[in-house]
């Protein structure tokens, strides 16, 4: 299997599931800021209208390019890790709603804001367009915090599964959008015990994201 990401993208999630679960893989890094970056031709090529990444490719030689997808087929390969609660179970509708919303809400939430500065070249303008995505990007970070409130460990409670390697990605893109964390004690305590996981740890060193 083979995974190619961006060093702290949301493809790092995909990273880190693969790594918690122990099968044997491989991971290329693609740096879109260096144009004489080889990898760049791999995502030209298997993913030419989107250009984006994840792109992670099955022993088969089937190809992926949706994070959910990715980790959900993790996770089912490598069942004994129990990455995810058994087919058929509330438990695991409850590990998809969560992966949904850090898909769907979260992600957009936070991500929206890498672009705020380009949005126009008045200031005024984007100081208003910042402001407003601020507030939304805050009210999905809340909505976590106060689910973390009744002392869960990880989103669906004691154990870990994808979802949480997906929300760790895009809730620690608010160090560099600027956006203080220091109201949401129940979020800094949780992504200090995703990040002392081994797996999470061996990733991020590996990213050079530590």
């Amino acid at each position: 299997m083979k995974l190619y990401y961006s060093s702290g993208s949301c493809s790092t999630s995909c990273h880190i599931t693969l790594e918690e679960s122990g099968l044997k893989y491989e991971a290329i890094e693609v740096d879109f800021d260096n144009a004489s970056d080889p990898n760049l031709s791999v995502v030209e090529k298997r993913n030419p209208i989107l250009g984006t990444l994840p792109i992670f490719v099955t022993d088969e030689g089937k190809q992926l390019d949706q994070n959910i997808a990715i980790q959900l087929y993790v996770a089912d390969k490598a069942p004994d890790k129990k990455l995810l609660p058994p087919h058929g179970t509330v438990e695991r509708a409850e590990a998809l709603n969560w992966m949904s919303f850090v898909a769907a809400d979260l992600h957009k939430g936070i991500g929206q804001l890498f672009g705020a500065p380009y949005i126009s070249k008045d200031a005024a303008v984007v100081g208003a367009v910042r402001t407003y995505m601020l507030e939304n990007a805050n009210k999905h970070i809340k909505y976590v915090d106060d689910k973390l409130a009744d002392g869960r460990e990880y989103l669906t409670g004691k154990s870990f599964t994808p979802a949480d390697a997906y929300a760790f990605v895009v809730l620690g893109w608010t160090k560099y959008l600027e956006i203080p964390l220091t109201p949401y004690k129940h979020v800094q305590t949780y992504l200090g015990r995703v990040a002392a996981r081994p797996a999470v740890a061996s990733v991020l060193k590996a990213e050079g994201l530590v």
